[in-house]
């Protein structure tokens, strides 16, 4: 196993460890899977609903001399009736023809496990890694009430708004809508006047998933994550599952296998 692949499992290690922690804590309103990596970790399993999308993101922001700076991108994201979700990275662009390389991350709450392989023309290797990871609790909806007093450093505190806004239909699915509204008040972050940003979001309570969110901050600009090409078929059992044709070792062993090529390059 190479160093990078290792590294990739420390850092999967880490995430859940935090994960669990953020499962744990009765504070924490329940997380909602919106396609990506993090939050597909840390949502609770959705049993019964299966779904096969496009994930989108996109960044837009505007200089002050009218220059504008975007970046868009997308992965592909599957969830099956038992609630195993799939959810890839991309590693390089395809060319002539040929397909992208992507990582691949396979989370199963039957198993507990989390197996993570790569595909495409510049895959490393033909080695999947599989982890355990802690079993998953839905959270108490507990509410958490912000305190009416300043801070001691005398900076103002953000003055947070939320609206329900009407419903409305994205993908064939109605969602409802939730308008976020932050003032960043003067003098809180070096800002000589008012700062107003917004988070939308677009959730389907049925599917238990975030269709949209939106950040609007005239700091960073414009942020999108949508989930596109949305169908609610039965995904192939084998998109949740290393190929045939690879070695699945898991991350403790394939730990062991770098110390010891570090050892022997050592004597």
């Amino acid at each position: 196993m190479t160093g990078s692949r290792v590294a990739l499992g420390l850092m999967v290690c880490l995430l859940l460890r935090g994960s669990s922690g953020a499962q744990d804590d009765p504070a924490k309103k329940e997380i909602l899977a919106n396609g990506n990596l993090i939050h597909s970790l840390l949502a609770s399993p959705v049993v019964g609903e299966p779904l096969i999308a496009t994930a989108r993101h996109r960044m837009t922001r505007t200089l002050a001399d009218g220059t504008t700076i975007s970046h868009h991108g997308h992965h592909f994201f599957a969830r099956d009736s038992e609630g195993r979700v799939r959810v890839e990275m991309r590693l390089a662009l395809g060319g002539h023809g040929k397909p992208d390389t992507v990582r691949v991350f396979a989370i199963d709450p039957i198993t507990h496990t989390l197996a993570t392989w790569e595909t495409g023309p510049e895959a490393n290797s033909k080695v999947a890694s599989v982890t355990k990871i802690p079993t998953q609790h839905q959270p108490a909806q507990t509410k958490v009430v912000t305190p009416s007093h300043p801070p001691l450093s005398g900076r103002p505190l953000p003055i947070v708004t939320t609206e329900d806004l009407p419903p409305e239909t994205l993908q064939g699915i109605q969602v409802s809508v939730v308008r976020k509204t932050t003032v960043v008040p003067a003098g809180r972050s070096g800002n000589d006047a008012p700062i107003t940003k917004t988070l939308q979001t677009w959730t389907s309570p049925e599917l238990r998933l975030l269709l949209k969110e939106q950040w609007d901050d005239p700091r960073s600009g414009e942020r999108v994550v949508e989930l596109d090409d949305l169908s609610r078929s039965e995904p192939d059992a084998a998109l949740f599952r290393p190929p045939s044709d690879y070695v699945v070792k898991s991350v403790l062993q394939s730990l062991r296998e770098l110390e010891e090529q570090l050892s022997a390059t050592q004597n």
